[in-house]
């Protein structure tokens, strides 16, 4: 009896262990036959990433160049303006007899801009998915040639607005179009840092705008503003050797089947990549990009004629893909609405109403705050992250606007400037990362198929929120705030109550992509994870990937899994 025990024992512990394994091995047999969709070399350390994948990088900062000339454009726009001789020659007569620029000349700007940009970034993103991006490249190139021609030779203030249509319509395109050619080039783990790179080329190229002005103000007079204009024509000779040395992306060749110059591509660029199969890698792409398509094509949503193209329009409003369109447009959106308008586009303005007579000196600070801090940004995202930054930094624009805000009923002294200027600076700092996540998130969090489509409205959305406080803006400021009771620091609080509401929507809403791949964002929006669960949460994907190579999956707990 006491030995039938002690068998009994041996023999139970001796199954247990042989059924766990053989439900192992079905799991892993299940999971080796998957398709492949991630790469073996998505788990080299980032430093290892930049030196292997050198090409890939120059490659995107390359097309984020054509950023610079988005910045320019804006901010050179934004700021002369206030220039005397470009008033003078768009100006009108007003009732005192002098030169001047009316309320309705400088709101009209500011809204066929912004509308220019919507066209750009709804109407023609289903010509991306048609033609490619490369020649998407070309189209925008000439409508912003058409853009400056008309700057160039404008008379009045409606060619004016002409011009600004243009412009708006091009750099529109242009948003839509960079990110989503650098989150189809860059390696899923620098990827963010890449599409970072947009944005620190775009804030390069924004403080280059008011300088020019200043230094064609100091050293030709205060009357010249047709250099200015005229320099704009060398950024478009820049870009257009760049654009047409710019390969096509491989996902485009892939979801147009063309594989055989899929796999070209891919090869120029990446071939000599150590340890880079490029027949493989091309496979991992084809096969996200024909799973979603299937899943496309099971709720009708081929693209056929111009019904499809609004059927995938329609799409991106319906479960899953709602919260990944709302998702892509949450971080520009918290920009627009925590003041961008007020303290960055019509920066001077406001400081120029509050009292100060240094305005362009002020602006400059906050350029240069604004390139170094995206720059930290684009360093430091694939390694810590995008969801928890963002929150934080719309936290801080928040509370900001509540100093500024606060610092307008109080006596105004020589320290209630320093504070208000240090205000500032916090907040471009927080502003400047939340654009530039903006135009991270619109390029990641898409779905291949969608993406065009996404990202155009997930920009398109913040464009909305521009265009009103384009408009808006300016007739709040002029005047020393005689609308807001005679006090251009109340611009302050109606951002900041703008701005709680959509940085709680972007705690809610806002998931974590950080060195996800298109395959992992697609499984955890279908299951219905949570934003905020989806950084640590653990895919089919990757433990597809762990079962075919045998490593190891960084923090995987499926006990915390469960709960």
């Amino acid at each position: 009896m006491a030995t039938q025990p002690h068998g009994t024992q041996i023999q139970m512990t001796d199954i247990k262990p042989y059924e766990s394994h053989v439900e192992d091995t079905k799991e892993e047999q299940i999971l080796k036959g998957t398709p492949i969709l991630k790469s073996e070399l998505d788990n080299l350390s980032r430093w290892e990433t930049v030196k292997r994948f050198w090409k890939a990088i120059v490659i995107c900062n390359m097309i984020c160049f054509a950023a610079a000339c988005d910045g320019y454009q804006i901010n050179l726009n934004g700021n002369i303006i206030a220039n005397p001789g470009f008033v003078e020659r768009v100006g009108e007569r007003n009732a005192a007899g002098k030169i001047a620029l009316t309320t309705h000349a400088t709101a009209t700007w500011g809204a066929v801009q912004s509308f220019g940009q919507l066209v750009g970034m709804w109407l023609l993103t289903p010509v991306s998915d048609r033609i490619g991006r490369k020649y998407m490249l070309y189209l925008l190139w000439l409508i912003l040639f058409g853009s400056i021609m008309i700057e160039t030779f404008t008379k009045n203030w409606s060619q004016w607005a002409a011009a600004k249509f243009l412009a708006g319509t091009g750099i529109g395109c242009l948003q839509a179009t960079l990110p989503i050619y650098v989150a189809e080039w860059a390696p899923a783990n620098i990827r963010g840092g890449m599409l970072l790179a947009y944005s620190a080329w775009n804030h390069t190229g924004g403080f280059m705008g008011p300088l020019i002005l200043f230094i064609c103000k100091k050293t030709l007079g205060e009357h010249e503003y047709k250099i200015p204009i005229l320099t704009q024509w060398a950024f478009l000779g820049i870009m257009l050797p760049i654009f047409l040395y710019l390969p096509e992306t491989p996902s485009y060749y892939a979801a147009r089947g063309l594989h055989d110059q899929g796999i070209a591509v891919l090869k120029r660029v990446n071939g000599g990549v150590k340890g880079y199969n490029v027949e493989g890698e091309y496979e991992i792409i084809k096969n996200i990009i024909v799973e979603e398509q299937e899943r496309l094509a099971a709720l009708g949503l081929e693209e056929h004629d111009w019904r499809g193209v609004l059927r995938s329009y329609v799409e991106c409003f319906k479960g899953s893909n709602f919260k990944r369109t709302i998702a892509a447009s949450l971080p520009a959106s918290c920009q627009q609405l925590t003041g961008l308008a007020f303290l960055s586009g019509y920066a001077s303005l406001f400081f120029k109403e509050a009292g100060f007579t240094n305005a362009f000196e002020i602006t400059s600070i906050l350029f240069g705050i604004k390139i170094f801090f995206v720059i930290v940004f684009a360093l430091t995202t694939d390694r810590f992250g995008r969801r928890n930054i963002v929150i934080y930094l719309a936290g801080l624009c928040c509370a900001m606007l509540l100093v500024i805000g606060i610092l307008g009923h109080v006596p105004h002294t020589n320290a209630t400037k320093d504070v208000l200027i240090a205000a500032a600076c916090f907040w471009s700092a927080g502003s400047v990362g939340l654009g530039a996540f903006g135009w991270s998130f619109a390029g990641e969090v898409a779905a291949q198929k969608l993406r065009a489509r996404t990202s155009g409205l997930g920009s398109g959305i913040a464009v909305i929120f521009g265009l009103t406080f384009n408009t808006s803006v300016p007739i709040m400021l002029l005047d020393g705030g005689k609308r807001l009771g005679n006090n251009t620091y109340n611009t302050a609080f109606i951002f900041l109550g703008f701005g709680t509401v959509v940085w709680i929507l972007t705690i809610f809403m806002l998931p974590e992509v950080a060195s996800r791949n298109p395959a992992e964002l697609d499984e955890m929006y279908e299951k219905g994870i949570s934003p905020w669960r989806m950084k640590n949460y653990i895919t089919d994907v990757q433990r597809a990937h762990a079962a075919r190579t045998g490593q190891p999956i960084p923090g995987d707990n499926q006990e915390e899994e469960r709960r």
